[in-house]
């Protein structure tokens, strides 16, 4: 039967080949560990003794070591005047069917051959096809078991239903997914934004990325006042491929600043899932969306993005939910932020705190006329969900119809890289292309490919620059120094004819995948998958279709490729960036199809 062990770093060591048993381990321990409960062979040494190999190799349950005298200090083994290394006589690693064992110096392995009949095999001598007791993984889904005698392996035995079988072990799916961190997990948190129509419901579509196994899903709702979740409605399954809508009705935080009880929502599932928030739920007037990121992956570091408040009483804002007891949250605004039920006033430039519990929101607005809260650092001891947004929006001015709301799931200063693709949304009709560009740091300078009218760009930790980009151009940025570019779709009336305001955060190229997961919105009247790839790069698939229709953007290229309303697939042999758009009369949403979360940015 299996070890369990728990969950941990060691997880992303085992995937990663570095936890080798290391020259001179005696132990000969094989271990096929279910960190979930699924059994996993596992034998110590003293069920899988091998026969010792000759010329001296020790065998792979002796403990014993030459008695040539030695002398020990706190920090190291010596021999003479050189520090030892490996006990005499220790095993390490192969060398074609040998053996290396450490030698009297304490210091050098020799191969030594193993007895007769007898090769190495993963450091230990043994007889037949595969050290006894040894386990391998037979496919994603199942291991097998070296036999007593060596002389093969054992009929294949299943993993569990959600697990999968990685490193000669069976892990959790969930577990996975936490070890090579991306937007697939198994929990997200998600609220219920404030929308200029707040009659209307939120809604988080979650998507089944697997290709075989089936998620069972849950909404949980910590009710405004408790800190406790409650489960909404019964468990719901989504077949391989296919979403489910849950739907989000618990009352916002309208137009006000105030810390709540509770309040926040909770998506869980057994088998890795995307999940993305849209508010309102589906294509309706002042629609946008959220790409969530999982729980495992959000940190303490945040730079805000939204926009100017254009229409009166549609504040700019940003949301906070805390994932743990007693987290402390600050912020520094560049405009004065509103006093609110359990939330300071605090004026530019300052930093307002306040402490949260697992499930608490905040929510803190600018109330000035054109208030703006881009650019607001907002920082916790412990990792926090923040999102940035406006009620309603009107890009680039008041005076260009219609306003929309816009928002975000802040990417975490972590994952901020150097350089991003910054292509233009795939083109309605004759509108222009708004960005800001965000710092991560004190004395960031961001250039363009090819070169706009102001750059270079000069910012700071938490400065912005916006740029004017004409109709069907797109650029790439670099910067000598963590920053994130950011896009703002133009409102309908200014040239586009369709669609209207979103904002979408670009992905550096540092971050991208070789794989996406990723879902619509529903009832929009198009879609499109956004694909970014080296310049004559291997070949992109979406569900099985070569992607075509490139355009170049520096060494660089981009195809607006039109998908139907849904779940979707996107895969190619080497790493590309995705980004998602949706377009219909008076409303758009747009958000990354996903991203590596690997931190990069560390703070």
């Amino acid at each position: 039967m299996s070890r369990l062990h728990p969950a941990g770093p060691w997880l992303l060591c085992l995937l990663a080949a570095c936890n080798d048993a290391p020259a001179g381990s005696a132990s000969g321990t094989t271990s096929a560990t279910s960190v979930t409960g699924t059994p996993g062979p596992a034998t110590t040494g003293e069920e899988a003794t091998a026969t010792a190999p000759t010329s001296g190799a020790s065998s792979t349950t002796s403990s014993e070591s030459a008695t040539e005298p030695a002398t020990t200090t706190s920090s190291s083994t010596t021999r003479g005047d050189a520090a030892c290394t490996c006990t005499p006589g220790d095993l390490g690693e192969c060398e074609g069917e040998q053996i290396l064992v450490c030698q009297a110096d304490c210091v050098s392995f020799a191969p030594q051959p193993c007895g007769p009949g007898e090769a190495c095999t993963d450091g230990v001598c043994s007889a037949g096809v595969c050290p006894p007791g040894s386990v391998q993984c037979v496919d994603d889904e199942s291991y097998q078991q070296c036999d007593a005698n060596g002389s093969g392996y054992e009929p294949p035995v299943a993993c569990g239903p959600t697990e999968a079988c990685a490193g000669d072990q069976c892990f959790s799916l969930c577990e996975l997914a936490e070890a090579t961190p991306s937007t697939v997990g198994c929990s997200f948190f998600a609220n219920r934004m404030d929308n200029y129509y707040a009659e209307e419901n939120d809604s988080v579509v979650v998507g089944n990325p697997h290709a075989s196994k089936t998620a069972t899903v849950r909404l949980f709702l910590a009710p405004t006042g408790q800190n406790v979740e409650v489960p909404q409605g019964a468990p719901v399954t989504i077949a391989p491929g296919k979403t489910h809508t849950f739907t989000l009705a618990n009352p916002p935080i309208d137009k006000v600043s105030a810390l709540r009880v509770g309040g926040a929502y909770r998506i869980d599932s057994d088998v890795p899932v995307v999940a993305y928030q849209h508010s309102p739920i589906g294509a309706q007037a002042t629609n946008d969306a959220s790409m969530l990121f999982p729980e495992h992956a959000l940190q303490a570091s945040y730079v805000v993005a939204s926009y100017r408040q254009t229409q009166e009483e549609s504040p700019s804002y940003f949301n906070v939910i805390a994932i743990a007891d007693g987290t402390t949250v600050t912020w520094t605004p560049p405009v004065t932020t509103s006093a609110g039920a359990g939330v300071p006033q605090v004026f530019a430039g300052q930093t307002g705190t306040v402490t949260m519990n697992r499930f608490d929101t905040l929510q803190v607005i600018a109330p000035e006329p054109n208030g703006d809260l881009s650019g607001t650092i907002v920082s916790a001891d412990r990792p926090i969900w923040v999102v940035g947004a406006v009620e309603c929006a009107n890009v680039p001015s008041s005076d260009v119809s219609y306003c929309d709301h816009v928002e975000e799931q802040m990417l975490p200063l972590a994952y901020w890289g150097v350089e991003y693709v910054g292509a233009h949304a795939p083109a309605r009709s004759q509108e222009k292309h708004y960005w800001r560009v965000y710092g991560g740091e004190d004395g960031t300078t961001v250039t363009t490919d090819p070169p706009l009218p102001g750059t270079p760009l000069a910012l700071n930790r938490g400065e912005w620059k916006e740029l004017v980009v004409p109709t069907g151009t797109s650029v790439v940025f670099a910067g000598d120094k963590p920053f994130l570019p950011v896009q703002y779709l133009e409102s309908q009336d200014g040239g586009a004819g369709t669609g209207d305001p979103a904002m979408v955060q670009a992905i550096p190229v540092e971050q991208f995948l070789e794989r996406y997961a990723f879902a619509t919105g529903t009832g929009y009247a198009q879609h499109f998958a956004q694909i970014v790839r080296v310049q004559g790069g291997p070949a992109v698939f979406v569900d099985g279709a070569m992607v075509a229709g490139y355009y170049a953007i520096g060494g660089y290229e981009v195809a607006d490729w039109p998908i139907a309303e849904g779940a979707h697939l996107a895969e190619s042999s080497e790493p590309f960036g995705i980004i998602n758009y949706g377009y219909t009369e008076v409303t758009s949403y747009a958000y990354p199809g996903g991203t590596r979360l690997e931190v990069i940015n560390p703070q």
